[in-house]
């Protein structure tokens, strides 16, 4: 749709499409303010800073390579004057303190805790504005500006994105930058080889591989892209891709500030002897012997490429695996995306492919799309929607091409339309500000989600702030609290006793056995067990009405008589 960008539909398109992001800026900063840390943000925070800060990216490499979270530590690092030790011993070593200092680095450091949250969670916030535009950009090059308003609207309000913008995590990161990337890839044969796109495409490549493993599956890609280039363009192709690969080396060791390890003096060597079982190592250690790429990148991929097969402790609709569900996020995508997005998905889908004219537009939305569902489908960890979070940018591109379909009744069409939107409108303003607890109203809503998804889709250790809250307002002065998630109530001025948790590292008032009086908040991944050894721990709690939630993610029960004693603690698997 070419000059519509410069006519004064493209004016008010681009007005809308600011307006409805400084909107996404403003819901995403506020649910940032309102929840507290999740479960991983501390260690992501404490990594990212130590980066920044020292160069230190040996702290946390496990899975993960430094980008992702060095945008969640940058702010920090700049704008604050925080206490750091560098002598805490990293994830992974004998005796590590990681993860509890990670949280004392959060909340009793010189500034207060909320303080430094909320501008760790502000680069991802700013990042996910940015990618906000590149979904504008690139709806409007397929569809025009109708189509391109609509693909932002629908970005702009997802729970999905919101949930995942305003956290510090690096979800967000990989999934900018993936859709960044294909866009480039795209521009590469719609556009024509530049070598200003050959950059741009590489640097784009660079920073996603550097955010999160999921960007490996650019490669493919990237071949096929490099394929039909040599097709069109014959030998004159080749330069330019020999471009591309060179720019992404180069930014991606750039990313790692040109340094096969940190120089830091507290520098602690990686524990290679973890995957000295697999056959991937011999290629490993050549990489290594050559310093072919900085050694906490190699690191990281390793252990995301050899640790592909080991699951973790999962449950999807009261079951429980440890491999995982082939099924797994098509069900959590089907009951945790909105139904108007469903529907004119479909839609979309149906009218583009049903004509060869713009098919491959739509194919270069969708395959990326279905590449990353069926790879994160294929992999044994089913702990949250977050792992599929970059499919929706692709998926919001190209229900933009809506817009231009023709049916036989356009008045029936457009009622349907601006009831789809006003439905979607409403469901994105109920939720707030529990995004991260959002199912859509094929299982009854969010109060229901807890009966099909738990862990990230829902109960992520963000709601003790809203605790709190909630005790001050009920006028409850002590609570039995069974908490899932990595922070301490204490730092929320929360009194408890401490039930069996995953997991509180310095729990107060714990006892042998709980008498079942007064009142008791259970976390609903504690109530479903997943990661306790006794899974039916909570099981009595299940028959219970709550008399109150919290976030959708906490559960209130005020009891009555019961058992003399309710558990032990050898039962817990803590």
């Amino acid at each position: 749709m070419k000059g519509e960008g410069c006519s004064k539909k493209g004016f008010l398109a681009g007005t809308l499409a600011a307006l409805l992001l400084v909107i996404f800026f403003g819901a995403a900063s506020s649910v940032a303010l309102k929840k507290n840390n999740t479960w991983d943000e501390s260690a992501h925070i404490l990594s990212g800073y130590a980066y920044i800060k020292k160069g230190m990216d040996w702290l946390s490499p496990l899975n993960h390579p430094v980008l992702g979270r060095a945008i969640s530590g940058a702010l920090p690092a700049a704008l604050l004057d925080l206490d750091f030790d560098e002598s805490v011993i990293p994830e992974g070593a004998p005796n590590s303190n990681f993860f509890p200092y990670s949280l004392k680095f959060l909340y009793e450091n010189t500034v207060d805790g909320g303080k430094i949250l909320f501008l760790s969670r502000l680069g991802n916030i700013v990042l996910a504005s940015l990618l906000g535009i590149f979904v504008f950009v690139w709806s409007r090059e397929l569809w025009g500006n109708k189509g391109a308003a609509l693909s932002v609207f629908l970005y702009a309000l997802c729970p999905n994105i919101i949930a995942n913008a305003s956290i510090a995590t690096t979800d967000l990161p990989i999934t900018a930058f993936f859709f960044i990337s294909l866009y480039f890839i795209y521009s590469l044969d719609a556009k024509g080889l530049k070598l200003w796109r050959i950059v741009a495409t590489g640097v784009a490549m660079a920073l996603a591989l550097a955010s999160k493993h999921t960007a490996l599956l650019l490669a493919p890609v990237t071949f096929v892209s490099f394929s039909i280039a040599l097709r069109r363009e014959g030998k004159k192709a080749l330069p330019y891709y020999a471009i591309l690969v060179f720019t992404v080396y180069l930014s991606l060791w750039a990313v790692y500030g040109f340094r096969f390890h940190s120089g830091s003096p507290n520098y602690e060597p990686l524990n290679w002897g973890v995957f000295s079982s697999s056959s991937l190592m011999p290629v490993f250690d050549l990489l290594r012997a050559w310093r072919l790429l900085p050694e906490a990148y190699l690191y990281s991929v390793a252990g995301v490429v050899m640790g592909a097969s080991t699951g973790r402790a999962a449950f999807l609709m009261g079951e429980y695996s440890n491999t995982g569900w082939w099924y797994y996020f098509i069900v959590a995508f089907l009951i945790k995306t909105p139904i108007p997005v469903l529907i004119l998905l479909v839609a979309s889908a149906l009218y583009l492919f049903a004509g060869r004219e713009r098919l491959k537009y739509g194919l270069w939305l969708l395959l990326p799309a279905l590449f990353v569902f069926t790879a994160m489908s294929l992999q044994k960890v089913n702990i949250g929607i977050r792992h599929i979070l970059p499919v929706y940018p692709f998926i919001f591109t190209l229900i933009g091409f809506v817009p231009l379909i023709r049916t036989r009744s356009a008045r029936v069409a457009k009622t349907v339309f601006a009831f789809l939107i006003a439905w979607y409108a409403y469901s994105a303003a109920s939720i707030y500000p529990h995004q991260l607890a959002y199912f859509n109203e094929f299982i009854g809503g969010p109060k229901n989600g807890y009966k099909y998804l738990v862990d990230s889709n829902l109960d992520w250790g963000q709601d003790l702030k809203g605790l709190k809250k909630y005790m001050d307002e009920n006028h409850i002065d002590k609570i039995k609290l069974a908490y899932f998630g990595l922070s301490d109530p204490k730092y929320f001025g929360i009194d408890y006793e401490y039930l069996p948790s995953y997991a509180i590292l310095e729990p107060v008032n714990v006892k042998d056995r709980v008498e079942p009086k007064g009142f008791f908040a259970v976390s609903a991944t504690m109530l479903q067990g997943v990661y306790l050894a006794d899974r039916d721990y909570y099981k009595v709690f299940k028959s219970l009405e709550p008399v109150g939630n919290v976030g959708y993610s906490i559960f209130i029960y005020n009891l009555g008589a019961g058992p003399k004693y309710f558990g032990n603690r050898e039962n817990t698997g803590k």
